[in-house]
């Protein structure tokens, strides 16, 4: 047990050693308020500790304000929790052997991974094979490979399927190998379809039968009206001229009117009429034999694309060409002399337009029944060539040894991850029989919810860490999401809870000698601060352990040492600092918590402005300046002081405050109160907490001086 520091250095603790009468007993409760030393002594007395060579790191166990990070919070996590952890009795290390030689037996993830990428590996070897031959026996062939997307099984499946279409062509296996794709086919497909279109252009019937009639008519010559050109020639100029305009032609007098209307009548004319119809045939049988000069054109291409057995349609086709030019004659001839009478050749171009148009029609046939049939044995060459790239492919040693090693891998693998599962399984269901950091989620959860805090805590996926969540909600949170006081409780209780070898809380871990507690109730509110001084206490009644707690509230130093002053197991000590040095000295658990604050603002407002330049607490007296005054109020007035914003009216009515000073000066006290005594910031400044110290003092003087008078130091 340790009984003092020796020459202690640290920080504020210069070279100490415990006088003789304040050594240390088996149970220590330290007051002392933030910035006195209390971190600085629990360092020392671990320190102290850890000189003798018999003992360990795991032979103590300290909560202090680094507890979360230092030994909670998972690395590398978003604020999850480490589970605690602990093999309670002979049955937990029974369990945790087991894990662990499951754990032995699970087959690593980068051995696994190997086998995976040496499958990989062999499957993009089959593939290339497959497409090799595929490429190699298709040929020139328009034939495409099997998807990409599709597994090398499924590719093998649709060959096999090729290589059946193809059987009902060609039943002989040994044929039906020896066939290779070339694009011969496509090649004369394409030629035969590119070949271009026969366009006769026909003679229109009604104008054939119009025609008919005029050379059947007699015409009489008629002076009166000029020729047909004379006619169009006149109608083409007086589109050139409007009503008024002087002829553009002679520049002389132009009678429009009259000139529009004798074209009107020329063009009424039978003569004329007949003239006209005439041309319109004379040109029609002109494009009839142009179409034909064309087609004669394309005579050599066709035959040499379709065979020598089209020759004699075109032959056919040309001969008309002569006919055609003595119709186009023979029309010009009555054209130009319409009045005499002669025959024209209409049966004779009937039957010259049908040998014509039959001649044609013979060409376009055989055309399309030899590209049907090419078609048809591009079709069949096609599927002959995909059955012989299947056949190879079925066919192929390589193909089929890498296959086999492909399938016999699988099973290794299949065999590994499943193996790996069931051993997870049989360690997860290990793990829940041994149920430790289950224990403990309940264990708080429970605490939790009894102190109404709506908070709980859960096991993560993994059933060895821990996740926080609102109980009202359920929502995941971390510990950056809830409160300081929140973040304190849930880690004493997971210091508390580490300490006992059973989930009961009853058996303390015989490893452990020395527990020390640094503040343990700090940010917290009072609903809890009571179940938190119920551990303490339970935590200063152990048998066989040394204790240290520390505490910077005067309230929790009475609570926990009350009762225990002439107990030779305990010792209560304070932490002073004077002129920047931290010592240890004697006290006292009777006073009342209110008289003990009472007397140290009494003694921090007689303080000078100098002295306010080593005073290391400055900032620890706006917190006990409103207690002070929150209780003194209670008793006085007889109702709350509640530091809203018409406190201050409040109290200038009940104590009759009328001065400016004093209201300036009791502003000022209900700032440094209300606000300094909830925050920490770089606004604070020390003269104006001083200067309400001196005011605080005054008005409970001024108001009270009996209550003054028996509070302050005698």
């Amino acid at each position: 047990m340790i009984t003092k520091l020796n020459n202690f250095t640290h920080k504020s603790f210069i070279g100490y050693t415990n006088p003789n009468d304040l050594l240390f007993r088996a149970k220590n409760i330290l007051f002392g308020y933030n910035g006195k030393g209390k971190s600085s002594i629990a360092i020392g007395i671990k320190d102290e500790f850890l000189k003798y060579t018999t003992k360990k790191p795991e032979n103590l166990r300290i909560f202090d304000r680094d507890y979360i990070s230092n030994s909670l919070l998972l690395e590398n996590s978003d604020g999850k929790i480490k589970g605690v952890e602990a093999s309670f009795g002979k049955g937990g290390v029974d369990i945790e052997i087991k894990i662990k030689e499951l754990e032995k037996l699970i087959i690593k993830e980068d051995e696994i991974g190997k086998l995976d990428t040496v499958i990989t590996k062999l499957r993009k070897e089959i593939r290339t094979e497959i497409d090799k031959i595929h490429d190699r026996r298709k040929g020139e062939a328009n034939i495409q490979r099997k998807s990409k997307d599709e597994s090398v099984e499924r590719v093998i499946e649709l060959y096999k399927k090729d290589f059946q279409d193809a059987k009902k062509i060609e039943a002989d296996d040994e044929k039906l190998i020896k066939i290779n794709g070339d694009n011969a086919i496509e090649k004369q497909i394409e030629q035969n379809e590119n070949l271009k279109p026969l366009n006769l252009l026909k003679i229109q019937s009604p104008l054939i039968e119009e025609v008919k009639v005029i050379f059947k008519e007699e015409f009489g010559e008629d002076i009166s009206i000029p020729e047909f050109e004379v006619v169009q020639w006149i109608e083409s100029g007086l589109k050139l001229h409007k009503e008024g305009d002087n002829c553009k032609f002679c520049d002389n007098k132009l009678d429009f009117l009259d000139v529009k209307s004798k074209i009107a009548e020329y063009k009424k004319n039978k003569r004329h009429k007949a003239t006209d119809k005439l041309k319109q045939l004379r040109e029609q049988l002109q494009s009839f034999l142009e179409s034909l000069k064309i087609i004669e054109k394309e005579s050599k291409t066709y035959s040499t694309n379709i065979g020598n057995e089209i020759e004699q349609n075109f032959s056919a086709i040309s001969e008309m060409k002569s006919t055609i030019e003595s119709l186009i004659t023979s029309c010009q001839t009555k054209i130009d002399s319409i009045e005499n009478q002669q025959d024209f050749g209409f049966e004779l171009l009937a039957e010259t337009s049908k040998v014509i148009e039959e001649s044609i029609s013979t060409i376009s046939k055989t055309k399309n029944e030899q590209l049907s049939e090419l078609r048809k044995k591009k079709n069949n060459l096609t599927t002959l060539v995909k059955g012989a790239i299947g056949l190879e492919i079925l066919k192929s040693v390589t193909i089929k040894d890498k296959l086999k090693e492909v399938k016999d891998k699988e099973v290794d693998l299949k065999e590994k991850r499943e193996n790996n599962k069931k051993k997870h399984r049989e360690i997860q269901n290990l793990k829940q029989q041994k149920s430790l950091t289950k224990d403990f989620a309940d264990f708080v959860s429970q605490i939790l919810n009894d102190i109404n805090m709506s908070l709980k805590v859960s096991l993560d996926t993994d059933n060895r860490n821990y996740i926080i969540k609102s109980s009202n909600e359920n929502a995941t949170l971390t510990i950056r999401d809830i409160s300081e006081g929140e973040k304190n409780l849930l880690a004493l209780l997971f210091f508390y809870y580490e300490l006992f070898a059973d989930n009961k809380q009853q058996n303390i871990k015989p490893v452990i000698e020395l527990i020390i507690v640094d503040d343990p109730i700090s940010s917290m509110d009072d609903s809890n601060k009571f179940y938190i001084l119920e551990l303490m206490k339970n935590l200063l009644e152990l048998q066989n352990q040394q204790i240290f707690v520390m505490t910077h509230s005067w309230d929790d130093y009475c609570n926990l040492s009350y009762g225990k002053e002439n107990n030779q197991t305990f010792t209560t000590l304070e932490i002073r600092k004077n002129n920047g040095v931290s010592t240890l000295t004697k006290l006292s658990s009777r006073e009342k918590p209110y008289n003990y604050l009472f007397k140290e603002i009494y003694e921090f407002s007689r303080k000078s402005d100098e002295d306010l330049k080593t005073e290391c607490q400055i900032y620890h007296y706006p917190n006990v300046m409103r207690r002070i005054f929150e209780e003194w109020y209670g008793f006085k007035i007889g109702r709350d002081l509640n530091f809203t914003s018409n406190l201050q009216k409040q109290i200038e009515c009940h104590f009759g405050i009328t001065s400016n000073n004093q209201k300036t000066k009791l502003g000022l006290l209900i700032k440094v109160c209300n606000i300094l005594s909830h925050s920490i910031n770089g606004s604070m400044n020390p003269y104006e907490i001083h200067q309400s110290a001196k005011y605080l003092m005054r008005l409970i003087e001024d108001k009270d001086k009996l209550h003054f008078d028996n509070m302050k130091p005698q």
